[in-house]
């Protein structure tokens, strides 16, 4: 992301999606791709190619201290998903949000945000592969009917390597530009999200924002796997000034307790009037605080979904994961990753077709690359364009409109052929 320099007394407090979406989504709304229900997969085509521990340990020992997301993987190492389709997963709960909007006190409303910006993690356990990295200009688009929102979402650069996501409901819009960086020192793997999420709810135009935690993955080489985070998510609402901290607390301090997470709510003079309490892959509830109790009946803020029995077989996906890369959702963009040969071959159970196709398809980019080199023409993303955010003093990118109108008359003028 670019800094920008500026104080927050030279930023003009304006929203970079103040632009008026609400004919867009309003016509997809009307749309019959909208209200259709979309039949749903109950599991993947093939389960999981079971991968050999010693190739694992010998490809992990080569790239020790290396940038993994430039190294180029064996495709036995990935999971069927393109990293756009892994983001989307942030909205597996996305009906936390629904009753957010309804909710009549801010306090409890931003203690509901901080649940779902938190939701999303209970997705992680046992998900030990590689989402494919996105081409540059690829897209995945999600409809939801029945939470009622959207999301499109677009590889906007290579090097460095940056998502964008944009969602929206009749209720709200939450979008976000995630980058990372990674440290992989052999025995643990570490994956330090860059980027800002960001929701705004459109019945009182109240904007949220919030950085993901760090996630590393431990014993690569020896031991069992798994997977904890670290940090703390700080949600602030711009407007009311309250904030939502909830605190993320890594093996090394908290031993077998670390999936318990702990949070708390404070009004714009910094007391805290909420505490939140529960764990990342079970569920949270909040309760009100008064001088030094705790008082009143716990309100329920969020609770995992139950996974598939065969789950283990299938990637350690969710029921929600698994409608991801469904050949039958019936998207008709070009640059959808639903679209791309090296995934699917590897959710059919093709592993060489997929290796192929994978390199093909890296050779096809950097191809792509180096002829824009030579005629010195810059990447320019389809759906998203760099906006400046008044609140972090950052250009991030924002969707700018047009490809639900695209999908609604089912025809995109002028799409790469990125595949």
């Amino acid at each position: 992301m670019i800094k920008t320099g500026m104080t927050e007394s030279q930023c003009p407090h304006k929203d970079p999606i103040d632009e008026d979406y609400e004919d867009e989504f309003n016509e997809l709304r009307r749309n019959p791709i909208f209200t259709e229900r979309k039949v749903t997969r109950l599991g993947l085509p093939v389960t999981r190619e079971r991968t050999s521990i010693k190739s694992l340990i010998r490809f992990m020992k080569s790239v020790v201290g290396k940038d993994l997301t430039k190294v180029t993987m064996p495709v036995h190492f990935n999971e069927p998903l393109s990293f756009l389709q892994r983001l989307a997963e942030d909205l597996e709960y996305a009906d936390i949000l629904n009753r957010a909007c309804v909710s009549k006190n801010s306090l409890v409303r931003i203690a509901h945000v901080g649940a779902f910006a938190c939701s999303t993690y209970s997705t992680v356990l046992s998900r030990f592969w590689k989402p494919f990295n996105p081409l540059l200009g690829e897209t995945f688009e999600f409809i939801n009917s029945d939470l009622g929102y959207a999301l499109i979402a677009e590889q906007v650069s290579h090097h460095p390597p940056i998502s964008a996501l944009h969602a929206e409901s009749d209720h709200w819009v939450f979008w976000q530009e995630y980058s990372l960086d990674t440290k992989f020192r052999g025995q643990f793997f570490k994956v330090i999200p860059t980027g800002t999420c960001h929701l705004k709810f459109k019945t009182n135009g109240h904007h949220f924002s919030w950085k993901k935690p760090i996630t590393t993955i431990h014993n690569i080489l020896v031991g069992s796997l798994y997977v904890d985070q670290e940090g703390d998510v700080l949600v602030t609402n711009h407007q009311t000034k309250e904030t939502c901290t909830m605190h993320f607390m890594p093996v090394r301090k908290v031993q077998d307790k670390f999936k318990v997470l702990k949070g708390e709510v404070k009004d714009a003079e910094g007391n805290i009037r909420y505490v939140i309490d529960g764990h990342w892959d079970r569920s949270l509830e909040c309760r009100q605080v008064d001088g030094d109790l705790n008082t009143a009946d716990p309100i329920d803020l969020w609770s995992v979904n139950r996974r598939p029995d065969d789950s283990y077989k299938m990637y350690a996906f969710t029921n929600f994961g698994i409608q991801l890369n469904d050949p039958d959702y019936g998207q008709s963009c070009p640059t959808d990753c639903r679209n791309r040969p090296d995934i699917r071959h590897l959710e059919d159970g093709k592993i060489d077709d997929s290796a192929k196709e994978k390199h093909r398809l890296e050779e096809k980019q950097r191809a792509a690359r180096r002829d824009r080199e030579t005629s010195q023409d810059a990447w320019t993303p389809r759906w998203f364009v760099p906006r400046e955010d008044p609140y972090t003093r950052t250009f991030v990118y924002v969707y700018k409109g047009g490809y639900w109108q695209s999908r609604c008359r089912g025809h995109f003028d002028g799409i790469p052929g990125i595949y």
